[in-house]
C-alpha cells in the first residue's frame, strides 16, 4: 500500500500495543484467506447511488477503497480479540525493524481544518477525521464527493448499510480465531473510534471509485 494506515500511526505512541496489533495484522495480511473475506466486504458495501464520482475524484479515493477491506477487517479483528470474543493466543516470535522516520507517501493530506471536517466529524461521530477525506480535501475533490455521498450516511438505508458492513466485518474477523495477540485495554478509547469511522469509510471509497455505486 501508498501509505502506512492512520490505525497504526495512531497506535505508536503505545509500542506495547502497536506491536501485537502489527503482528495480528501481519496474520492477517499474509493469510491466503483474507482475500475473500475482504473482497466480500467490499461489495457488500456498494450503497447504490445515483451519484458518479468524477475521475478526479476516483483517483483519489482509489488508494483508500483498495486498501479499506483489509483495515476494515483488521481493526474488527483487534476488537474481537480486545473484547474477549476472540480467545487471546500467544503472538508469535517476531524481530521487527527498529523505529524509524515514515516513508514518503504519494498520497497527500491537507491537515489544515477544512469547512467541511467539523460536518464529517458530526455525521460521523468521532474526535477525528479520516485519512480518507483528508486526501480528497488535497485534491480538490472533497466538496464534490461528500456532496455526493455524505448525505446517505443520515439516511435509515445508510445507517442499515453501515450496521450490515460492521456486522459482516465482526463474521469475517471471527472465522480468524488463531489471530488473537491484541489486549492493549489502554488502546481501546483509538480502537473504538475506527471501529466507528471504517465501515463508513469503506461505504463512501467504494461510492467514490465506482461507475456503478
Amino acid at each position: 500500500m501508498p501509505f502506512v494506515p492512520a490505525i497504526f500511526k495512531a497506535l505508536a505512541r503505545e509500542p506495547a500495543a502497536l506491536v501485537p496489533a502489527w503482528l495480528q495484522a501481519r496474520a492477517l495480511y499474509d493469510d491466503p484467506r483474507a482475500g475473500a473475506a475482504t473482497s466480500r466486504l467490499a461489495e457488500l458495501a456498494r450503497p447504490g447511488l445515483a451519484y458518479r464520482p468524477s475521475p478526479a475524484v476516483r483517483e483519489a479515493a482509489a488508494p483508500f477503497a483498495a486498501d479499506l477491506p483489509s483495515l476494515l477487517l483488521i481493526v474488527t479483528s483487534l476488537g474481537l480479540s480486545l473484547d474477549g470474543v476472540l480467545p487471546l493466543r500467544e503472538p508469535p516470535a517476531h524481530s521487527l525493524p527498529p523505529p524509524a522516520p515514515l516513508p514518503p507517501t504519494p498520497v497527500p493530506e491537507q491537515r489544515e481544518e477544512d469547512p467541511l471536517y467539523s460536518e464529517i466529524r458530526e455525521v460521523y461521530g468521532t474526535e477525528h477525521v479520516p485519512s480518507l477525506y483528508k486526501a480528497l480535501a488535497a485534491k480538490g475533490v472533497l466538496a464534490e464527493s461528500w456532496a455526493g455521498i455524505g448525505p446517505f450516511f443520515g439516511t435509515p438505508e445508510g445507517a442499515r448499510l453501515v450496521a450490515a458492513v460492521a456486522a459482516a466485518a465482526e463474521r469475517e474477523a471471527g472465522a480468524f480465531l488463531e489471530y488473537a495477540f491484541f489486549a492493549a485495554e489502554e488502546a481501546r478509547p483509538v480502537l473504538d473510534q475506527f471501529r466507528i469511522a471504517l465501515p463508513r469509510n469503506l461505504v463512501f471509497a467504494v461510492a467514490a471509485t465506482s461507475s456503478e455505486s
